[in-house]
């Protein structure tokens, strides 16, 4: 089965469900009806969407009653961003096998995307009901993002945690319990959250950066310097990473350096999250550089 993940909004990602390699379809059209579906599923795994979109549809001209033409169908359309289309055939596929947990749950993340979080807690919950449904982690992870984008941080907490009872490393269950515990401003348990991440994928680089910030939360400013370090190992790029450390070089006197960090951020975010407030840090660094008048 093919497994396909979608970004929402950071630092969630909603976990989509899969569709199964083949389908089938009666009658002399089944071959032609199974390759366009086959085709469409191979450009939706290489992220080519409006190819698969193409195929699936081919295929669904020919095999209308057919669940997992829609289901795909709705995931290809869910990966345009096209949301609306995305519920549309997920509500197709469902009403032609109403056991196609995978599909309620997608539909669940299409109805996240949209903003219909309780039609998407709703799903969700039906999903945990199925005891035929093979992946309620799924589910349970997918409801803690309902929740926490509802801002029920504890409810949130209490899915990611179910989640995590079903499957021990999923790594964003772990992030995003830990990112909940952050909000609450429990530390010591966000960051024990990150680690368990780290431990099942060192180069995760954001758990890494939010390792930084938790450990500026409690006052560790060498351990959050140490982290933010290897976060611009793994991605030399990353501007959070060198305002953090541009701010931290600052703070301990290390000016020229810590300039050189703002700067960079700068010229690569300009009017972003970090650009704004690393021009406003150098222009204050600046100004109380200059040598004061003699009166």
């Amino acid at each position: 089965m093919t497994c396909l993940k979608l970004l929402a909004f950071f630092p969630i990602i909603v976990i989509l469900g899969c569709v199964p390699q083949k389908s089938s379809s009666p009658g002399k059209v089944q071959q032609t009806v199974e390759m366009h579906y086959q085709m469409g599923i191979n450009f939706l795994n290489e992220d080519k969407t409006p190819q698969a979109i193409r195929e699936l549809m081919a295929a669904q001209l020919l095999a209308s009653k057919n669940a997992d033409v829609e289901h795909a169908l709705g995931l290809a359309y869910q990966k345009q961003k096209l949301y609306d289309q995305a519920v549309e055939q997920y509500k197709k596929a469902l009403e032609i096998d109403p056991k196609l947990s995978e599909a309620k749950n997608n539909l669940g993340t299409a109805y996240l995307a949209k903003g219909s979080y309780d039609e998407a807690i709703n799903l969700f919950e039906e999903c945990l009901k199925d005891p035929s449904y093979s992946t309620p982690e799924k589910a349970a992870y997918n409801l803690g993002v309902a929740y926490f984008a509802r801002k029920d941080i504890d409810k949130s907490i209490q899915n990611y945690e179910k989640s995590l009872l079903l499957k021990q490393d999923n790594i964003n269950a772990l992030y995003n319990l830990a990112f909940a515990f952050e909000e609450k401003n429990e530390l010591a348990k966000a960051l024990e959250y990150y680690k368990k991440a780290l431990a099942v994928d060192k180069s995760f680089k954001e758990a890494n950066f939010r390792i930084g910030i938790v450990y500026e939360g409690l006052g560790e400013q060498n351990r959050a310097a140490d982290a933010y370090k290897r976060v611009m190992e793994i991605d030399p790029d990353h501007v959070g990473a060198h305002f953090k450390m541009g701010l931290i070089l600052l703070n301990s006197g290390n000016t020229d350096h810590g300039l050189k960090m703002l700067e960079y951020v700068i010229s690569a975010d300009p009017e972003g999250v970090y650009g704004k407030p690393a021009k406003e840090e150098i222009a204050k660094k600046r100004e109380n550089q200059k040598p004061t008048e003699n009166k």
